[in-house]
This record gives structure tokens, sequence and C-alpha cells, in this order.
């Protein structure tokens, strides 16, 4: 039998009781598959433990001592491991966080959800979080993306959020519509997208689309939108409201 040879992971995170919960966690239920190489409580102490580790996997909270856990990578040259985000954050940072990550552990921590993810990580350890992740999800946090990417088919395509007119849904997929007419098949649902890109310009006219705001030619008796592209979207009675919003916005 081959011997399991252990994931060494830290634990990057400022309260002592959810280190020592993480702590018991993994040695419950993953004695041999993990081994803690140690604990920082800041960016700094993180840094330094880092590079004298060299680990494979980090549980990291994003709000540490002294700053933002983003902090950590801007200040390191390289990295070859992954993260899994641990956070009270249950919104915003939820969403760009499970679009960019491996994963994340919302806080107060579910047994059953922590183990489903050590499991995953185990079964696909070579999803790393890479310095391109890192970037993209460092700038969408901060409202400045201008780029996103997209899972479709077999491959990650990188798009700019200002090309897509429109996003639609198809059960638990969505159709990306861009300026170019190029159109993608993506496994996430549009209401995952709806609160990925709340913040970024896009309006929900029905249930089963998403437009840029910045495509919108025309509003005929706010009842029907038309865009650039020459589609014609209707809007539902209940969201004429948020369209008067839009509209607000445009003027």
């Amino acid at each position: 039998m081959d011997q399991v040879v252990p994931i060494k992971i830290l634990i990057v995170e400022d309260n002592i009781k959810i280190q020592e919960y993480l702590t018991l966690l993994i040695n419950r239920y993953f004695p041999e598959q993990l081994q803690i190489l140690g604990y920082a409580r800041s960016t700094k102490e993180a840094i330094n433990l880092i590079e004298k580790t060299q680990p494979e996997l980090i549980f990291m909270d994003i709000k540490l001592e002294d700053g933002l856990a983003f902090e950590i990578f801007e200040q390191l040259n390289q990295w070859d491991f992954e993260v899994i985000f641990v956070t009270a954050f249950d919104d915003f940072y939820k969403q760009a966080v499970d679009y960019f990550a491996f994963s994340y552990v919302i806080k107060p921590i579910v047994v059953e959800k922590f183990i489903e993810i050590i499991s995953r990580y185990i079964q696909f350890r070579k999803r790393i979080f890479s310095i391109e992740k890192f970037q993209q999800l460092s700038s969408f946090l901060q409202k400045e993306s201008t780029k996103i990417l997209i899972h479709s088919g077999e491959k990650y395509i990188n798009i700019h959020i200002k090309d897509i007119v429109k996003i639609e849904a198809d059960s638990n997929y969505s159709y990306f519509y861009l300026k170019s007419g190029a159109k993608h098949l993506v496994s996430k649902s549009l209401k995952y997208y709806e609160q990925l890109f709340h913040t970024k310009g896009f309006f929900k006219p029905h249930r089963s689309v998403l437009i840029n705001i910045e495509y919108i030619e025309s509003i005929y008796k706010k009842e029907t939108i038309k865009l650039t592209t020459g589609d014609n979207v209707p809007v539902a009675i209940r969201n004429k409201q948020k369209l008067m919003d839009v509209i607000k916005s445009l003027s």
C-alpha cells in the first residue's frame, strides 16, 4: 500500500477560537491527509511563515490583525499554494471568492460543509490559486475589475466586462452574449452572475436575462429595452421601478 503524503497547510486567522476549531476539525476528520505547519494572525506573520514552510494549502481569513489578506499576495513574488478563504462575508465577497479561489468557508463553520470542501480539494488538488486569479479577484473586490474568466466547455475564456452585452438563463446554465457577436455557454446560473455583477452596471429586466446598461439604445414606455445590438428585451412589471433608477443613472 502506498504511503499517504499529507497535504501541508497553514491557518492564517486572527481569531484564536477559529484557529482552534479548524485544528480540531482537521485532526478529527483528516488526520492523515492534512498536516498543519503553523499559524499566523497577521499579514506579516503569514508572509514569513509561507516563505519558511512552502505550504500547499492555506486556510485564510480575509480580515487579519493588520489588514486584508490580499496584501499577502501583493508582497509575494510568486506562490504555488491553493487558498480556501474563511470569511464572515456572505454576499459580494462570497460570490467573488467562490469564483476565483478554490473555495470558501463561511463563519460560523458548518462541519458538513468543511468536510465537503476538504474532500473536494483532496480530489482536485491541482487547481492552483495563481497570480492571475489573485489579480482578478483583488481588482474585482475593489470594484475596478475590467476582465473576468468564464468557464465555457473545456476552457476558460478571459473577457472584458464591458464587452458583455447580456447574459441569458438556460436552466442552471447561462449564455454570455458579447459585443463581437460571440456566444458562450457557461456552467453557472443567472442568479450567480446577477449577484456577482450587482455593482458593475448590469440590470435585470426580467427573470431570464441580465443586460449591460452600456448597451441600452432606447427604452419604450418603460416596457421594452432596445439594445444597440438590435435586441428588444421586455421589462417585467415588478422591475419597472428599478428601470426608473437605471434611467435616472443614465440621465
